[in-house]
């Protein structure tokens, strides 16, 4: 699962994704709760060269370690763990995108809002996590996306000689062993669907918006580094920063609706489990 923040309407859950940890519960306890709040600055939009503030919203519900409802993958629930391999099926929402985030999109139109059905596959190797995640469009764009990589988390103690390093702490463990680095390296890939909708320029799009007419296929559309740090400060209470920076590359760097390839994020949220 990526763990680090969404971006603004671009992929909405790439940040939140970082935001919403899962409590820890005794083992008499079937729920796990965690609410907060935070802030974000990044860009306006995928390929937008403006930048903007953004509120943080953290909600995590989770039953038995199976069922979960949150910001950062919606509804959904575990179908399959053997404590190394992990299978997450559920339906989250893609925000879309409004001409009005940025009058850079003047005359493009919005590209519609959707529920999106997602399928994750992790598999922890020591204190690396290889992924892979499907996201299908049912509505909007309808399109298909892929985003594959691997992913970290390591505790600050293990830099310390306190624990090995080699270890690592599993995805999911936040907060068990104190303060803790994260990091991330992914890339991603768009059908033509997905593409023609977000990097495309029709006809009628050139006309009223001055753009030159474009065709964006499928592809590998970006590159992702992302690095976070948790800080729990007590049982209950945890803070979490993290940066990421995305690459357009393709078809989607080449767009003209693409003002700048380097899409980034900051954010800061703090949240409260019980």
């Amino acid at each position: 699962m990526n763990y680090m923040v969404c971006r603004n309407g671009v992929a909405a859950g790439l940040l939140m994704a970082s935001v919403a940890l899962p409590g820890v519960a005794s083992a008499q306890d079937d729920w796990e709760f965690v609410i907060g709040a935070g802030v974000g600055y990044g860009s306006k939009y995928e390929g937008s060269d403006e930048m903007e503030a953004m509120f943080l919203p953290v909600v995590d519900v989770t039953w038995k370690d199976t069922v979960y409802l949150s910001t950062e993958d919606g509804l959904g629930a575990v179908v399959y763990d053997d404590n190394n391999f992990t299978v997450n099926v559920g339906f989250n929402y893609d925000w879309g995108r409004e001409e009005s985030d940025s009058s850079d999109l003047r005359g493009l139109g919005d590209v519609d809002g959707a529920v999106t059905a997602n399928l994750s596959l992790e598999y922890d190797i020591g204190p690396v996590t290889p992924f892979l995640e499907l996201t299908r469009h049912l509505g909007g764009t309808n399109g298909l996306e892929a985003s594959f990589g691997v992913e970290t988390m390591i505790p600050v103690s293990a830099f310390m000689g306190s624990e090995s390093g080699s270890n690592g702490m599993r995805l999911g463990d936040e907060g068990e062993s104190g303060p803790a680095f994260l990091a991330g390296l992914s890339s991603t890939w768009s059908d033509d669907k997905y593409m023609k909708n977000y990097f495309g320029v029709n006809s009628t799009q050139s006309a009223r918006s001055g753009l030159q007419q474009y065709t964006a296929k499928s592809g590998l559309k970006s590159v992702t580094a992302e690095l976070g740090f948790l800080y729990p400060v007590n049982e209950n209470w945890e803070v979490m920063t993290m940066v990421e920076y995305s690459r357009l590359i393709g078809d989607a760097a080449d767009s003209p609706i693409s003002k700048d390839d380097g899409v980034v994020f900051g954010g800061l949220t703090v949240s409260y489990k019980f």
